[in-house]
């Protein structure tokens, strides 16, 4: 296994943060669900995951597309992929292969996909331009680029405020910076993209509100608890705030009035001309 790939991930990619991944896939699915479908995912089609973590995302779209299709999941950690191997082998699914790459750095010799889905992707890269034009020239024309991105990471608050959650967001949103990523990165795709040959057809930005009792809830908050613990391992916060931190947050989850709002996402369909 190659180390550099594993711990220069962000948000890491220990059995935890899989979990919280699984979560977040469970959450998000119906919603991606109805995406696909507007984008035109249908049977038959050939469907690159770019960046697809442990493959969640990439199982289902090779449900969709059927024995006649084909999904490509790419992905530059060998800890997720040899995950999303095991998933789609105990599911037998077998229109589905990953390739592990970095997208960033490496020769894909990859082309004429029907359709790419990136999802918090374009986030982590320091050249999100260089990811649209190579994600273009894995498409056929008139394929299609879909896009789940952040564009307003602030809009992740607490009600009541809470100033120790606020503080944590501009730590995530510092410390994904200082790993050469933006968090609202979908501020630039639409020029990105025409850059590269391609016209949106379609967005809509994307954020929930939820209270303690209900699932969406566990989305952020899981997010909080285990990116707490990576801030911590990296040093970028101590001990004493993260006490502060935990205290407010379950202050905050014993209230059943409170409501914790999730970072406002992006949603792009895009054509390649």
């Amino acid at each position: 296994m190659n180390s550099k790939n594993e711990t220069d991930y962000v948000l890491g990619t220990h059995d935890a943060e899989i979990g919280r991944l699984h979560l977040q896939h469970g959450i998000w699915r119906e919603l991606v669900h109805d995406c696909w479908k507007r984008a035109g995912i249908g049977a038959g089609q050939r469907i690159i995951d770019i960046g697809c973590g442990p493959g969640f995302a990439s199982v289902d779209l090779a449900d969709i597309v059927g024995d006649k299709g084909e999904v490509i999941g790419i992905e530059r950690s060998e800890r997720f992929i040899d995950y999303a191997k095991g998933i789609s082998t105990a599911r037998a699914v077998e229109n589905i292969s990953f390739l592990q790459a970095d997208v960033m750095l490496d020769e894909l010799n990859v082309a004429d996909a029907d359709a790419i889905w990136c999802r918090w992707l374009s986030i982590f890269v320091s050249d999100p331009a260089l990811l649209v034009q190579k994600m273009t020239a894995m498409l056929k024309p008139g394929g299609k680029l879909i896009f789940h991105e952040y564009v307003h990471y602030e809009t992740y608050q607490s009600v009541p405020h809470s100033q120790h959650i606020e503080e944590f967001v501009q730590h995530v949103m510092k410390s994904w910076r200082e790993f050469g990523g933006e968090p609202n990165v979908a501020r630039y795709l639409p020029e990105h993209l025409s850059v590269a040959g391609c016209r949106i057809l379609e967005t809509r930005p994307i954020s929930f509100s939820a209270q303690p009792h209900q699932p969406v809830w566990q989305w952020p908050a899981s997010f909080i608890d285990i990116n707490l613990q990576r801030m911590l391992e990296l040093g970028q916060v101590d001990e004493a705030w993260a006490t502060k931190l935990r205290a407010e947050f379950a202050a905050l989850e014993s209230n059943p009035n409170a409501l914790l709002i999730t970072p406002m996402v992006l949603e792009i369909i895009a054509e390649k001309l």
